[in-house]
């Protein structure tokens, strides 16, 4: 084979120029593929929270027309309503075959019985796998990712959960999306 002389290949210094750019180009990429992942995990945090609203009106309608929106817990029987819960202490509504338990016609997530959030995660579509939840100082929801960050939660420090932002009637939720 014979080679050309006038043929020419890259110098060292081309070279070089070409993988500093490629690198800087990297870089840019990558920051960019980090923020809309950041983003992304913001939006599914909205759109649950989102869920979480639209269901509690959807339970609280339900308690208004079988007449225990208003009503305070009971103590015993409750006079036999179909509604209540002897055992647990509150009433509940049928949400697609699971017994949501309220309280003044919302959905309660937590309570003295596993059950009550059992129930509040299935009825919600919240898995395990997914999602923590946590209640120490507020009732928050936190993607199973962020399982470490819990202490930081707790302290204010770190916001990219769902969080119970009204500890008087406990059904109002937001997306805290400052740290996704």
């Amino acid at each position: 084979m014979k080679l050309n002389k006038n043929q020419q290949g890259f110098t060292l210094i081309e070279l070089v120029i070409v993988i500093i750019i490629l690198g800087i180009l990297s870089v840019t990429a990558t920051s960019k593929f980090l923020s809309l992942s950041s983003e992304a995990q913001a939006s599914s945090l909205q759109e649950v929270a989102g869920s979480i609203a639209s269901m509690n009106q959807i339970v609280h309608a339900k308690t208004q027309m079988i007449g225990i929106a208003d009503k305070d817990d009971c103590s015993s029987d409750c006079n036999g309503h179909p509604n209540w819960d002897i055992n647990i202490g509150h009433y509940f509504v049928d949400v697609s075959g699971t017994r949501l338990f309220v309280l003044k016609g919302y959905p309660l997530a937590h309570g003295g019985f596993p059950i009550i959030e059992d129930n509040y995660r299935t009825a919600m579509g919240l898995s395990d796998d997914d999602f923590l939840f946590d209640s120490i100082s507020k009732f928050s929801i936190i993607p199973i990712k962020f399982k470490n960050k819990v202490s930081e939660i707790r302290a204010g420090t770190f916001k990219c959960h769902i969080e119970n932002s009204d500890l008087i009637s406990d059904h109002i939720y937001s997306a805290l999306t400052n740290n996704c």
